[in-house]
């Protein structure tokens, strides 16, 4: 997996800048183009009543012309890297549909967008735009969050996994990625206690303590998912919710990227990776790679 096309979805907030910023640094490490794009959100009493749609025609082009302004800064900045940018201004109804139909269109190695955006008064939710697009998204996905501080750097990276299919196309995927940044992998596994009740029996002590057998088998089966790499690759148990164990271990060990998949295990009986990705992007103190299975 490599990225050569980048596509950064843009709603000129200061998480929206922070995205463009880390677009850019993948696009210098990988020389690659990165295309922003921003949907200008167009209400849908308007469209659908023709004699308001002369009137609110100017207004959108009005819009056009200022937000035209803005995406020119941004490659300005990009030429000045020496990062090809282009900028694209798309009609839509709602910004994620429009993001996905433009992905649809285009051939793009990776999307880079922020967790969290405009106010609602803007008309550009890109929270909840983020959120479509992770788990709807045919590409791979990087969130970077509202909070983020940290220079764009790709050191030390986690991948939580569930041992499903789709976490380990995940772990070799995202292995793939990383050889060019020459970063320190650690793979994790969550035990969540009220998904694993035969475990526990009755029985409040941590089940990683009490139970030796199951770490060890836990702990080999993280080591099977790198195969020939094991040696190579750091490995962590916790125990507890488990976005909230990936957050404070990320934070704690100032994790640089989170590698996961999109989708995992189904049942009460899994790990439920699924709403975990979701949870993860909303909460991480880095920038999260969500990979999806269908993905190159």
């Amino acid at each position: 997996m490599t990225f050569k096309n980048i596509l950064v979805p843009v709603d000129f907030s200061k998480t929206s800048d922070k995205a463009v910023n880390y677009a850019l640094f993948l696009a210098e490490k990988f020389g690659a183009k990165v295309t922003l794009f921003h949907a200008v959100v167009l209400l849908q009493q308007d469209v659908d009543e023709k004699e308001h749609l002369k009137a609110y025609e100017t207004i959108i082009e009005k819009k056009e012309e200022k937000r035209k302004k803005y995406l020119k800064s941004h490659a300005d900045k990009g030429a000045r890297l020496g990062v090809k940018i282009d900028s694209v201004l798309k009609r839509g109804i709602t910004p994620a549909e429009t993001i996905l139909d433009f992905i649809d269109g285009n051939k793009f190695d990776v999307i880079v967008i922020g967790t969290h955006g405009l106010s609602e008064l803007m008309k550009w939710w890109l929270g909840s735009v983020a959120e479509k697009v992770v788990r709807y998204s045919p590409i791979p996905v990087i969130t970077v969050h509202k909070d983020y501080k940290g220079k764009p750097a790709i050191k030390k990276v986690l991948f939580p996994v569930d041992f499903s299919e789709y976490s380990k196309t995940a772990v070799k995927k995202g292995m793939r990625l990383i050889r060019k940044f020459d970063a320190k992998p650690t793979l994790m596994f969550v035990v969540e206690q009220q998904q694993h009740p035969y475990y526990y029996l009755q029985s409040s002590e941590p089940i990683l303590k009490t139970n030796p057998a199951l770490k060890k088998q836990l702990m080999d089966n993280l080591k099977s998912t790198t195969g020939n790499l094991k040696d190579k690759v750091a490995y962590h148990l916790a125990e507890g919710k488990p976005h909230k164990q990936i957050e404070a271990y990320a934070d704690t060990k100032k994790i640089d990227l989170i590698i996961i998949a999109s989708h995992g295990m189904s049942g009460l009986e899994h790990f439920l990776i699924g709403s975990t990705t979701e949870r993860v992007v909303n909460v991480a103190p880095c920038p999260v790679l969500t990979i999806p299975v269908r993905s190159q």
